[in-house]
């Protein structure tokens, strides 16, 4: 079994040989080292202070001749790390994957609005690429192209690869009505001028859908319409009286499919892996609808599926059984959380990924080294010792 951490670009900034040294000791034989990042304010208990992602975007520079339309802004020139990582892991038996943040990005999204998602109400969110642009299609063959030219991975691990749910990256988001799953549902879809047109080209009538979402949403602002147990339901219960819009949830995942599959050919092009995170929010896998991660879609296109196995009465069987639903051969592996409170104790840490063993799970990634506490690398290691 592959196990390993989720690592980011300024967890190698320093000593190299150090590094990987901890990680060997740390009973690691694998890493997935982030390339390219989404804002964020990390914690960083290894180093001791706070990394203040204040842009997203690569780890290492970049051409602009490389890319077209669309080019992304590096916020650290590591490149010489990069290979140095590649070096010191292959040494040491650890197999480097590059994990790469594809649609999820703020700064290209302010700075080419026009291939941002538009949801319902006429917003730009600037937080997410749409998935159908052309532009944005061009941009992710591109870096991934430059990823593998920089970083010449073993394999990728694929983030953000489909839309991104509402309420999700943005600064100081706030609704004083209830954010139900209908609600964040109807307000992540996408109704810009290319997915309106490919609709359309798909026999689906893009106004009527957004008119529909539009006036639920105004239904469901009113007043919070939810109650015990209803709230997933009332979601299955609007694409049943609605089956235009279900018909625009099915559009949306065929196009997740598409990108996908022109991506993934790009990958095993290099002779490599691609492996997918089916939701870059750890919802459960029964509601990776909000992102349109198409599971049934993929077999045959991604050679790994890495779930986000964040919640406290998740495990490793629990979200197989249910992927095996709709897909009954990609391989599946696991990512957990390095968060303390996210387990009752020690034994339940170690169970979830001694049960995932004694299941053949082929991988699994503990997100994320620089984030935990000493007390966690060390469940980790007991864990991963085999």
């Amino acid at each position: 079994m592959e196990q390993g951490m989720f690592i980011h670009s300024w967890d190698i900034d320093g000593d190299m040989g150090k590094r990987i040294g901890h990680f060997v000791e740390l009973n690691c034989n694998t890493v997935a080292v982030n390339v390219n990042y989404h804002h964020a304010g990390v914690a960083d208990l290894r180093l001791g202070h706070m990394h203040y992602r204040k842009g997203a975007g690569t780890a290492f520079s970049v051409e602009p001749s490389d890319y077209g339309v669309i080019c992304p802004q590096p916020q650290e020139k590591l490149e010489d790390k990069f290979r140095q990582l590649s070096a010191l892991c292959r040494q040491n038996q650890i197999t480097v994957k590059a994990w790469v943040v594809n649609a999820h990005n703020s700064t290209l999204g302010r700075k080419y609005p026009h291939a941002a998602v538009v949801n319902a109400w006429g917003d730009v969110c600037e937080n997410c690429f749409c998935i159908n642009h052309q532009d944005f299609r061009e941009y992710d063959r591109n870096l991934i192209d430059n990823i593998e030219r920089v970083v010449n991975p073993d394999s990728y691990v694929m983030e953000a690869m489909q839309w991104m749910p509402s309420f999700h990256g943005s600064h100081h988001e706030f609704m004083l009505g209830r954010l139900t799953p209908a609600v964040r549902y109807l307000l992540s879809l996408c109704f810009c001028e290319t997915c309106m047109e490919k609709a359309g080209q798909e026999g689906i009538d893009g106004e009527a859908v957004k008119g529909q979402v539009r006036g639920l949403l105004t239904k469901l602002l009113e007043g919070d319409t939810t109650y015990g147990t209803n709230e997933e339901t009332q979601l299955t219960h609007i694409w049943m009286e609605y089956p235009e819009i279900y018909e625009y949830q099915q559009f949306r995942m065929r196009s997740v499919a598409s990108l996908t599959e022109e991506t993934a050919a790009q990958v095993h092009a290099f002779g490599k892996k691609y492996e997918y995170i089916p939701s870059s929010t750890p919802f459960d896998i029964n509601t990776t609808y909000y992102e349109a991660a198409p599971l049934r879609r993929l077999e045959g296109i991604v050679d790994g599926l890495v779930p986000l196995i964040y919640h406290t009465e998740s495990s490793y069987e629990k979200v197989l059984r249910n992927i095996r639903l709709f897909n009954e051969t990609t391989p599946v592996g696991m990512a957990l959380n390095l968060g303390r409170a996210r387990y009752t104790g020690k034994e339940d840490f170690l169970w979830r990924i001694r049960e995932a063993r004694a299941l053949n799970c082929p991988e699994v990634l503990s997100y994320n080294y620089g984030m935990a506490t000493e007390e966690m690398l060390q469940w980790m290691k007991e864990a991963y010792q085999v």
